[in-house]
């Protein structure tokens, strides 16, 4: 027995050599490694980390709703084992919407080339929403998304879809939404984020002083999230954002002020970024 008041007192050491004692300390660790492999795997989920050979061994579900360009469809196609697409229109989207984009691990909203516009409805533009919030990676190209059927008041990604779009509809000196006038520029995509993994390896494009540079439709839309790279105008010299990033607690946004699929190995390096 101990004396009462012994700093040992109730402690019983384990018997049986150094295994048992190995035994003991071990059985007390067990929690403290559980805590961890779980904090790894969720970490790994939520897009944080990867983990070889456990994690995004398959390829990703994605939903394009809208119309995208011959350019980025076939990106698409040359990845398959990255991921594997499916094209839906907003309208085929009217019932259930967010049951169905749920079963997806990334949306791109690429309305540049459909032939109905930029139109979401309420249901759509709400479930767009929720899925970014709960964890859902999207991909928003463009103007697509900013109108609402029905309601002619309301243009912009903030009454549709709320404050997950990584930019903003402003008006302009006329007071016109900035996001309903497209403007043709020649110019380059320059980096501006240098630890961001989209753009890692890649100062501008085109890269190489012979190539042509790019001529792409865009907006010029304000910033709200991190400007990954910015689109300089050749000729007048004006900067507009090119690619910006929202994180939001658990989802992720990528906008593209062009089509993405004129910068193929960018928009690789984006799926792959949203795996």
């Amino acid at each position: 027995m101990y004396e009462e008041g012994n700093e040992e007192a109730g402690y019983v050491p384990p018997a049986g050599g150094f295994k048992a004692r190995l035994s003991y300390h071990f059985e007390g660790l067990i929690p403290l490694i559980l805590i961890l492999i779980v904090v790894v795997l969720a970490g790994a989920w939520l897009g944080f980390w990867d983990i070889p050979y456990i994690t995004h061994a398959a390829p990703a579900r994605m939903l394009v709703i809208g119309q995208p360009s011959q350019e980025t469809t076939a990106v698409l196609d040359d990845l398959k084992d990255l991921v594997q697409y499916r094209i839906r229109s907003a309208d085929s989207l009217r019932i259930s919407p967010k049951e169905q984009l749920a079963q997806y691990d990334i949306i791109m909203l690429d309305q540049s080339n459909s032939a109905t516009g930029p139109f979401v409805s309420r249901a759509l533009g709400e479930a767009i929403r929720d899925y970014v919030k709960k964890g859902g990676k999207l991909i928003i190209v463009k103007n697509s998304g900013i109108l609402r059927e029905g309601a002619p008041e309301i243009v912009g990604w903030l009454a549709n879809m709320g404050d997950v779009a990584p930019v903003e509809c402003v008006p302009d000196k006329q007071n016109v939404p900035t996001c309903v006038q497209p403007i043709w520029v020649t110019g380059e995509l320059i980096r501006i984020d240098f630890e961001h993994p989209i753009m890692e390896g890649i100062e501008k494009v085109p890269a190489l002083p012979g190539d042509p540079p790019l001529s792409v439709e865009l907006f010029d839309v304000a910033v709200k999230g991190n400007e990954i790279a910015y689109i300089k105008d050749l000729y007048s010299t004006k900067y507009y954002p090119g690619i910006v990033e929202k994180n939001l607690i658990l989802g992720k946004v990528i906008y593209f002020n062009y089509d993405p699929g004129k910068t193929p190995g960018i928009l690789q390096k984006t799926i792959r970024y949203l795996r």
